[in-house]
Formats: structure tokens, C-alpha cells, sequence
């Protein structure tokens, strides 16, 4: 009698497993028919820790997939009622599926594996909708779900690396302002060359979102040694040099990258920004007309080299002032020198004028300059403008 009801114990406990694998069959089968609700509230009963009869598919990794194929299928619904099921299907879903394949004994449960490679591609089209809507949060966090994913037993064997995804993930993470985190993607996809350059321009505009000009300028570094024909890095460190007034190293620089693009007009006037600060005007001159030779409009070279003039004629009329009053032929020789200098810059003045008539500054410093040196006619018909 009593190894009789022992076998009937086993056996009314075997039913009890059936009947709960039963109710995630029946689930599914809801899912399918479209009635999201009653699968929904079916799988919960078969991982509900306060459900006795759970206790045999609680830790079943067929459970855990079946719920994390309906969460997908609310995901996907055009239904608003059965999108409000659930606050937040996507994590739900993605926890599902992360816990079957930490139950999954067979360690590559191929049916388990066809439905996660469909929900890698739901996580991308859900990242690439929340970025389109500028929620940029909730697209790094569904991009990097799906790249956890990949990183798993089960896809990390045989995936390629998704740098592409990597990369995204990058500019999801800026524009979310989660700056070390896109870092660190921008970091990996650089270590994988992915997308040259760019992918250590991303790192070099975070660090200096951070506020970290040293490994801004670090990285830079590491990335012209690697690119060394991407002109858009080496342009960022000579920017960096030049406002950090460091003119020496922004010229070695320049040099470079004029000896890349030598029709490049503003690589010439950048140079000859950074010599005028070393106080080497007069090859900063010759350097603002390479600039205005290669792009004769460019109005900056030609106001920068009116401005040397124009400074020079400033000193030397301090140096007429200084002449004792009472030697009135030196002071008037001394003046002259400045007057020869600020006729030096008229026509440089007059050409930044001509290509930037817009700059009322330029223009009001071109008037006076007519008027100090009486060239009344000029200054008339500027007045009537």
C-alpha cells in the first residue's frame, strides 16, 4: 500500500509540471491569437513566486522565453490598451529573455536563440525610435541592451563585433549627455578602426563636454598618429593650440596640414595668425597674402595684414609724441613714418571692406583712417554710403 501511494504522489506531481508547462503553451497560444491581456495574465501565473503550482516552471527556461515573447509582442502592438499592460515592455522583455538564457541548460537552446535574434532587431528599431523622437536616453539604453545580447554565450562565439551599433550607441549616449559613457563606445569602436577618425573626433568632443582639455588634447594626439591624413583632427589641435596660446605648436601644426592641402586658404591664415601673436609680422604678412593668393576674397587676410600696418603706425606716432615739443622737424618726421604706415594698410583695408562690406567695424576704422590722412575724397563718399 504504501509504495502504491508513493507512485501516486509521483504521479500527481508530474501532472502538476504538466499542467504549469500547459498554462505557458496556453499563453503562447493567446499570444498568437492576438489576445496579449490573457497571455499576459496566464505566464504570470507560471512565474509567480506566490504560486505554489509555480514552483516547476518558476526556474524553467521555457517560461521565461515565452514571457519574454509576449512583452515583444505588447512592444509591437498597435493596440494602445495592450501597450499600457506594461510601463515598460522593452525591459521586461529583455529581462525575460536574459533569464531563459541564464536557465537554458542545453547552453544554446535553438529555438530560444531564432526568437532573440528577432528581439535584437526589435531593440534596434525601438533605439532608433526613441532617438527620431529625442529621447536619447531610452535609445543608448535599448542599443546597449542589444549589444548585451551579443556579448552572451549564446552570440558571442559566432557574432561579429556590431560596431556599427557600438557607434550609435556613442551618439545616443552625447546627446543624452551621458559623456562617459559615450566614451567608452567611441573608445571600443576606435579600437576597432571602425569609422576612422570620426570615432575619435566623438571622444575628443565628450572629454571637452567633461571639461578634460588634457585628454582631449591626449586623444588627439593618439588619433592624428593613427590618421595621420585626417585633416579634421589635426584642425582641432591647431584650434586648441592657437586659443590656448600656444602659437609655436599650432604652427608644426599648420605646417602639416598645409603640406597636405596647400590650396587650403584658411590653414594660411590660421599660420599667419599664429606668427603675428610670436610677433613675426612680417612673415605673418607674407603668409596673409599665400591666403589671399589661393582665395583673393578672403577678407580676413586682407584685414589682418591692414591691422599690422595700422599697429605699426600707432607705435611710431607714440614715438613722434615723445619728441620734445620744442623740435618741431623731428616730431614731423617721426609723424610721417606713422603716416607711411597707415597708408600701408588703406588698401588691405579697402579690400577686407570690398569682400566684407557687412562689417561696420572694418569700415568705420577704414574712415578714420581716410580722415587722419586727409584723403577727404574717400572718406566723403564713405560717409554717403
Amino acid at each position: 500500500m504504501k509504495k502504491l501511494f508513493f507512485a501516486a504522489i509521483l504521479l500527481l506531481a508530474g501532472t502538476t509540471v504538466f499542467a504549469q508547462k500547459g498554462k505557458v503553451a496556453s499563453a503562447l497560444s493567446y499570444k498568437d491569437a492576438g489576445k496579449l491581456d490573457k497571455a499576459l495574465e496566464t505566464i504570470k501565473e507560471t512565474l509567480d513566486p506566490a504560486n505554489e503550482k509555480a514552483a516547476k516552471t518558476i526556474n524553467w527556461t521555457g517560461a521565461w522565453q515565452a514571457r519574454g515573447e509576449i512583452m515583444e509582442a505588447i512592444v509591437l502592438s498597435k493596440d494602445e490598451n495592450f501597450k499600457k499592460l506594461d510601463p515598460n515592455p522593452v525591459e521586461e522583455a529583455y529581462k525575460s529573455y536574459m533569464k531563459a538564457i541564464e536557465l537554458d541548460e542545453k547552453g544554446g537552446n535553438p529555438g530560444l536563440k531564432i526568437k532573440l535574434l528577432g528581439f535584437t532587431n526589435t531593440l534596434v528599431n525601438q533605439a532608433v525610435e526613441a532617438y527620431q523622437a529625442n529621447d536619447y536616453a531610452k535609445a543608448t539604453d535599448y542599443f546597449e541592451k542589444k549589444l548585451a545580447l551579443d556579448a552572451t554565450p549564446m552570440f558571442k562565439a559566432d557574432a561579429a563585433i556590431d560596431t556599427a551599433i557600438m557607434y550609435n550607441t556613442g551618439l545616443a549616449a552625447m546627446n543624452a549627455k551621458q559623456y562617459q559613457k559615450a566614451i567608452k563606445y567611441f573608445n571600443d569602436c576606435a579600437k576597432y578602426g571602425y569609422n576612422g577618425g570620426s570615432s575619435y573626433a566623438q571622444m575628443i568632443n565628450a572629454y571637452q563636454q567633461l571639461g578634460d582639455t588634457v585628454k582631449s588634447v591626449e586623444v588627439m594626439k593618439q588619433a592624428l598618429a593613427k590618421y595621420p591624413d585626417d585633416q579634421s583632427i589635426n584642425v582641432q589641435l591647431i584650434n586648441y593650440y592657437i586659443m590656448s596660446g600656444q602659437p609655436n605648436e599650432a604652427i608644426s601644426y599648420l605646417d602639416k596640414a598645409i603640406e597636405k592641402e596647400k590650396d587650403n586658404s584658411s590653414f594660411y591664415l590660421a599660420k599667419g595668425v599664429a606668427l603675428d601673436k610670436l610677433g613675426r609680422q612680417d612673415e605673418a604678412i607674407e603668409v596673409y597674402k599665400q591666403a589671399t593668393v589661393i582665395k583673393p576674397d578672403n577678407a580676413d587676410a586682407y584685414y589682418n595684414i591692414g591691422v599690422i600696418y595700422f599697429n605699426r603706425g600707432v607705435k611710431q606716432f607714440d614715438v613722434a609724441n615723445s619728441v620734445d615739443t620744442k623740435d618741431q622737424v623731428k616730431y614731423e618726421a617721426e609723424k610721417n613714418k606713422s603716416d607711411d604706415e597707415f597708408r600701408k594698410a588703406v588698401p588691405y583695408l579697402e579690400k577686407a571692406v570690398q569682400y566684407n562690406p557687412t562689417d561696420t567695424y572694418i569700415s568705420e576704422q577704414l574712415k578714420n583712417l581716410y580722415y587722419r590722412l586727409k584723403m577727404m575724397d574717400k572718406f566723403d563718399a564713405m560717409n554717403k554710403k
